[in-house]
Order: structure tokens, then sequence, then C-alpha cells
């Protein structure tokens, strides 16, 4: 299996979308790989972002990077072989069939599953920090009103 094309609106002047060419159907499991942690590097980071905007999108830049950083921590330790594997299980079905993928079309249409959990990760590291930043404002306001009360005995 050789890639024969990639092509990127982003370095060429061209209407198209991003395209991703195979000579054959047949797409081993290493390429697969290969394609999949491109993908995921690619988009990972757009995809979180953009829950974080459909979820939250009030939040300030460092609220928003907090938030990110989570995700992509959680990412790390727990999902990024099961995130790997499906992407690459997606890239494999998609090649049976296809030698040519339009990449944006893939990770928006192909891809769901993925950008579900993705989504859910936002929600929840998002809820945990403002319930955090709550907890530390009760406990700013309970210190302060131990300091002007007057304890008499």
């Amino acid at each position: 299996m050789n890639i024969t094309e990639i092509t990127d609106p982003e370095t060429e002047q061209s209407d198209d979308f991003s395209c991703l060419k195979i000579d054959s159907c047949e797409l081993d499991s290493d390429t697969a790989e290969l394609i999949a942690n491109w993908l995921i590097a690619k988009y990972r980071s757009k995809i979180i972002y953009s829950c974080i905007d459909d979820v939250f999108g009030d939040m300030d830049g460092d609220e928003r990077d907090a938030v990110y950083d989570s995700v992509c921590d959680i990412i790390t330790g727990r999902y990024s072989l099961e995130h790997l594997n499906y992407i690459k299980g997606k890239i494999s079905d998609f090649f049976e069939r296809n030698n040519e993928m339009n990449i944006d079309g893939f990770v928006n249409f192909r891809l769901k599953a993925y950008r579900a959990e993705l989504k859910t990760l936002v929600e929840e590291c998002g809820y945990d920090m403002f319930a955090y930043k709550d907890y530390r404002d009760f406990i700013d306001v309970m210190n302060f009103l131990f300091d002007i009360t007057d304890f008499k005995d």
C-alpha cells in the first residue's frame, strides 16, 4: 500500500478539501496507525476547542486552556490507545471500499463517536473546573467571615 497523494488547502491555493489518496484499497495496519496518529495530531486540539466553545461559549482564554489541558491529561492517561485503535479501525474500514478520502469529511462524519467522547470529556472537565472554582470562592468567603467575626466567650 502506498499513499500516493495528500493535498492540504492550507498549503495550496485551491478550493478543494484535504484529500488522502492511496494506490489500492489494501491498507496495512502500520499505515492505518500512521494515518490515525496524523489525524489525531492534526484534529484533536481543533475538536476539543470547538467542543469547549459549543459547551462553554463564554469562557475566557485561561479557562479554555485549563479545560483543554485537563481533557488532554485524561486522554493521555486513559484513552489514547483506545482512541488510536478506534480511529485506526475506521480508517481501515474506509479504505476497504475506497482509495480516496476527504479528510475533513472523514473526521466530521466517520468519527462522530470520537467527537462525542471528546465533548463528554470537555463537559466533565469544564464542570469540574467550575465546581472547584466555586469551592475556592466559598472557602474564601468562609475565611473572610471567620476573620471579621468577633467571637466572644
